[in-house]
């Protein structure tokens, strides 16, 4: 039975790394495909941003920097459910930390070195006191061509790889950290690299 089940595990986890390649393939193919140039600018969604405060302080060129490479944008499609929201907190991966400290080292100072939900280091934005909500418009430029069975595909390894913790897991094991169990906002970014290219924002 125990040997039944070493080779049952080995064969899931070559079944489920077959899985990942295929998907990484699908997700350069649909990258590949010719984005289509909109008439105009389409409303795609509201969003929510963090902006400066701070009109006048030494560091606000560092804060700027901070605000336009690492935020993210919260997108809502009802504007009611915008007043109720925060933005996106800014989180910074450890490699991303070293590079914003070799271009300001006074940051190391802002942030708070944290773990995540599965148990990796991290490092927060906490000068909240800075920062102000604001709520803009997010209008679509370009939409990228659509492959219906490449994405018909992409949806259904997702939902195997991302939805279920065993699997996310053992691929972290097996590669390191690069699944975040089929959270929202993996979702929303994995949807928004695939299929909307650039972005514009409307205040």
């Amino acid at each position: 039975m125990r040997i039944d089940r070493k080779i049952s595990l080995k064969a899931k986890e070559k079944e489920l790394i077959r899985l990942d390649r295929e998907l990484a393939k699908i997700r350069e193919e649909i990258r590949s495909l010719p984005l289509i140039e909109l008439k105009k600018p389409i409303f795609h969604s509201y969003g929510l941003v963090w902006s400066l405060k701070l009109q006048s302080s030494k560091y606000r060129e560092a804060y700027l920097y901070i605000l336009d490479t690492y935020s993210r944008i919260k997108r809502v499609k009802n504007i009611r459910k915008v007043q109720q929201l925060e933005p996106e907190q800014i989180v910074l991966e450890k490699s991303q930390f070293k590079q914003l400290l070799d271009k300001y080292p006074d940051a190391i100072r802002w942030f708070i070195k944290r773990k995540n939900k599965i148990r990796v280091t991290e490092y927060a934005f906490n000068k909240v006191d800075i920062l102000e909500k604001k709520i803009v418009k997010v209008m679509i430029t370009h939409r990228r061509d659509i492959d219906p069975n490449l994405e018909s595909r992409k949806r259904e390894i997702e939902d195997i790889i991302y939805t279920n913790r065993d699997n996310s897991g053992k691929l972290e094991n097996l590669f390191g950290n690069r699944y975040e169990y089929g959270s929202d906002s993996y979702k929303i970014k994995l949807k928004t690299i695939d299929l909307i290219h650039p972005i514009h924002l409307e205040t």
